[in-house]
């Protein structure tokens, strides 16, 4: 399982729009919808970030 799949079923496990993750990430939702689309992936520092949410 790629990181851009995990991420989104995590999104939506927890109900998150891409706006709202952004917000808990401190990133934009551009960010959000590149990693999305597996265009990039998120920093080491941002998956920590995420682990605490």
């Amino acid at each position: 399982m790629e990181s851009k799949d995990i991420l989104q079923l995590y999104r939506v496990k927890h109900g998150f729009t891409q706006e709202q993750l952004a917000q808990k990430l401190f990133v934009t939702r551009q960010a959000v919808s590149r990693w999305k689309n597996g265009e990039t992936s998120p920093s080491s520092e941002t998956l920590t970030l995420l682990s605490k949410i």
